[in-house]
């Protein structure tokens, strides 16, 4: 398992403005973009099972998927993990489209 920050002083230095803290914010965040495809891990029981899809919206616990020309109805839970393209994820958190420097 991940290490934990023991010193209260790093748990607020290192907060990302709209950094995800859950797969349905991931998840949501990523929708609003138009490269808006990822790989889901789906926990299937004993295995687990990679799919590459392309996020359509979140409605409560609920993601809807468009795999192929199929739309894939999949519960927030069952999901172990969501694998983004680093450009797409620095993209959306750092919001880079609308910096100045």
């Amino acid at each position: 398992m991940g290490r934990e920050c023991k010193h209260d002083r790093h748990r607020d230095d290192f907060k990302l403005r709209n950094f995800p803290d859950s797969i349905r914010d991931l998840l949501c965040l990523l929708a609003k973009d138009d490269d808006n495809r990822v790989t889901i891990v789906l926990d299937a029981g004993d295995d687990c099972i990679l799919e590459n899809v392309e996020i359509v919206s979140v409605i409560g616990d609920l993601a809807v998927f468009r795999c192929h020309d199929k739309f894939k109805f999949v519960d927030i839970h069952c999901i172990c993990e969501v694998i983004v393209d680093c450009e797409t994820i620095l993209d959306e958190i750092l919001d880079v489209h609308e910096c100045h420097c």
